[in-house]
């Protein structure tokens, strides 16, 4: 019986002093890391605009970006 109890308190003993780790920061939740992802993506997008020079005008604008354009009076529908 005394060896059970000292296999026992050698086994327990060590998990008793360990101590609860620091959670840190809190896991996101779903939205929040989408939130999180498009700022990161829009900030990417502001700091580079001339990285990717391929999507835009000669005004440097994308074709989704432009304004619709009233039709010139050179040439008039029908």
């Amino acid at each position: 019986m005394t060896k059970f109890l000292a296999v026992v308190l050698l086994t327990t003993l060590p998990a008793f002093a360990q101590t609860e780790q620091p959670t840190g920061k809190l896991p996101l939740s779903d939205r929040e890391q989408v939130k999180s992802d498009r700022a990161k993506a829009a900030e990417e997008e502001k700091s580079s605009t001339a990285a990717r020079p391929w999507d835009r005008d000669a005004e440097g604008k994308r074709p989704w970006e432009r304004k619709n354009s009233l039709p010139s009076a050179a040439n008039p529908k029908p």
